[in-house]
């Protein structure tokens, strides 16, 4: 295979998916919220891993929300640091309507 070298060789990085990791002011009690709390996509399987997978909407994207037990909680799939907190604000709103805060 023959490189051409007048061409620049790759491309530079761009963000496509920040993980930021926090905790909620109190536990959760997780096998409620499955049951109870709406989310477009939800997953609790306590024999294969402790937590709750949800996907929550954000600007327009579905963005990955795990939460554990102790009420800590684990953002993936955004793109920005407003997107990361954009997340939050809105799980944060969604379990503080169903009286979770």
């Amino acid at each position: 295979m023959k490189i051409n070298i007048d061409k620049p060789f790759g491309t530079k990085p761009k963000i496509a998916n920040i993980v930021a990791t926090g905790r909620f002011p109190k536990e959760l009690d997780i096998v409620k919220i499955y049951k109870e709390v709406d989310f477009p996509n939800k997953e609790y399987e306590p024999e294969t891993y402790p937590a709750l997978l949800v996907k929550v909407e954000v600007n327009g994207m579905l963005r990955h929300v795990t939460l554990y037990r102790n009420g800590k909680y684990i953002i993936a799939g955004a793109t920005s640091e407003k997107d990361v907190n954009d997340t939050y604000t809105t799980i944060f709103n969604i379990l503080k309507e169903y009286g979770y805060f």
